[in-house]
């Protein structure tokens, strides 16, 4: 950031400030001082919900939201180690990403099944 601050063309002040996304997407949009931005810029882990961004660009500014990674720590599943089938429970980025997405519900979702042939859980239950 001092870099950037040095070589900008008019005087700017830039810091880092470890707050988490979700406090820094309230204060990019205002919402805690009459919708005036408490920063000009962030990044962060999770995108803007169009309801935020709805009333940042409501409130008459200009947001440009570029996502450019998409990341998780860890998932934490609830198939007790009996239903598995003597293997930890397999999942693919496109399977893990359709859970995130809320599309594959219940534990016996055939591409859930297609990677665990073993998995033995309840029909349609979450």
């Amino acid at each position: 950031m001092d870099l950037l601050e040095e070589q900008a063309e008019q005087d700017v002040r830039m810091t880092y400030r470890a707050v988490g996304s979700s406090t820094g997407q309230t204060e990019f949009a205002g919402e805690t001082n009459n919708n005036v931005a408490l920063t000009h810029f962030g990044s962060g882990d999770i995108p803007l919900t169009q309801e935020r961004y709805d009333a940042i660009t409501g409130a008459g500014r200009t947001v440009l939201h570029v996502p450019f990674a998409v990341g998780s720590i860890s998932i934490f599943h609830n198939v007790p180690e009996a239903d598995l089938g003597g293997s930890p429970l397999q999942l693919d980025a496109c399977t893990l990403g359709e859970i995130f997405q809320g599309t594959i519900t219940t534990w016996d979702d055939a591409k859930i099944k297609a990677l665990n042939p073993n998995l033995n859980v309840p029909t349609n239950e979450p």
